[in-house]
């Protein structure tokens, strides 16, 4: 029972691959975090604004019957700000911020597609009239008009689509360091190691034939967003300070889709091969056979009989 069930599902997993497309888009954009840093029972604190950096990308889609199907990117990500301040007790007011490091971010997802909506109007064929032509001749005419190629239009693919993003290594939430002779604290905010992403992408192509793609997305950083806590003893007394952070981004992009398409061969689409006919070789017309009579031999009586008659 379990063979069979295996063996099904391996029967319908390969029938639904005869009929994928895989397509590969370097992108490139631009991308705006939003990052909140809350210091003990203060309100959100903007660190930096805007947060604005260049983004490139790469992304792999593949769809099945090019409706639905799951991708898989790679992506630039600068989400992270350095908060740094020096005084604890007024760092919510005191306090320098930059931008992080560049990190490489994992996406993963799915996604669907809408039908190709059409962008323009095709061009309709010249008139032509049979009116002057026999039945025959406007038969074969009006089959030669109709498989006259269209010139193909632009079209519209709207495909949405929602999953998960991943960065490996987090920095250290927060560090310290000497600088000029007094000690500076930093807090790395926006530090997330996994988010939730979604957002559209609108494919466009003419005809059958990929052109590019504009991506529009939403990020919301929800792993490693914990509260830390930083005790720093000052004057015979424990200050107690709690940081926390939330993060969020906005990117566009563009790419030209590179699609790799693998559809099964239709009948009309395989050339026929005609094998040549063989000559017929023409019927032997057997002559007739004439047939020689053997002389029939007479007798001695005969002879006699004959001429006896001349006696």
């Amino acid at each position: 029972m379990r063979k069979a069930a295996l063996a099904s599902l391996v029967f319908v997993a390969c029938g639904f691959a005869t009929n994928a497309q895989l397509s590969i888009s370097p992108r490139v954009g631009i991308e705006q975090a939003f990052n909140c840093v809350k210091y003990n029972n203060t309100s959100c604190i903007n660190p930096i604004s805007p947060n604005i950096s260049p983004q490139i990308s790469v992304r792999a889609d593949y769809l099945f019957n090019k409706v639905h199907g799951p991708f898989v990117g790679i992506a630039s990500n600068r989400s992270l700000v350095t908060y740094e301040f020096t005084n604890p007790e007024t760092g919510d007011k005191e306090f320098t911020a930059d931008q992080g490091n560049w990190k490489l971010r994992l996406e993963a997802g799915y996604q669907v597609s809408s039908k190709p909506i059409s962008l323009g109007k095709t061009a309709k064929q010249p008139a032509t009239t049979t009116a002057n032509l026999s039945p025959c001749a406007a038969a074969r005419m009006r089959q030669a008009m109709a498989t006259v190629p269209q010139k193909p239009v632009m079209n519209l693919r709207i495909q949405p689509y929602a999953g998960m993003a991943f960065v490996p290594k987090p920095e250290q939430a927060i560090t310290t360091a000497v600088k000029s002779g007094e000690t500076v604290y930093q807090y790395n905010a926006g530090n997330w190691t996994s988010a939730f992403i979604t957002g559209i992408n609108l494919a466009f192509a003419k005809g059958s034939v990929n052109k590019y793609v504009i991506g529009i997305q939403y990020l919301k950083g929800i792993g490693n967003m914990n509260t830390e806590t930083l005790n720093t003893p000052t004057e015979n007394k424990l200050v107690i300070t709690q940081l926390s952070s939330s993060s969020a981004a906005w990117n566009i992009n563009v790419g030209i889709p590179l699609s790799f398409s693998k559809n099964k061969q239709s009948v009309a689409a395989i050339s026929k091969v005609v094998a040549p006919a063989k000559a017929e070789t023409p019927a032997k017309v057997e002559t007739p056979k004439i047939t020689e009579t053997t002389p029939v031999k007479k007798s001695c009586g005969y002879y006699r009989s004959r001429c006896s008659h001349w006696d």
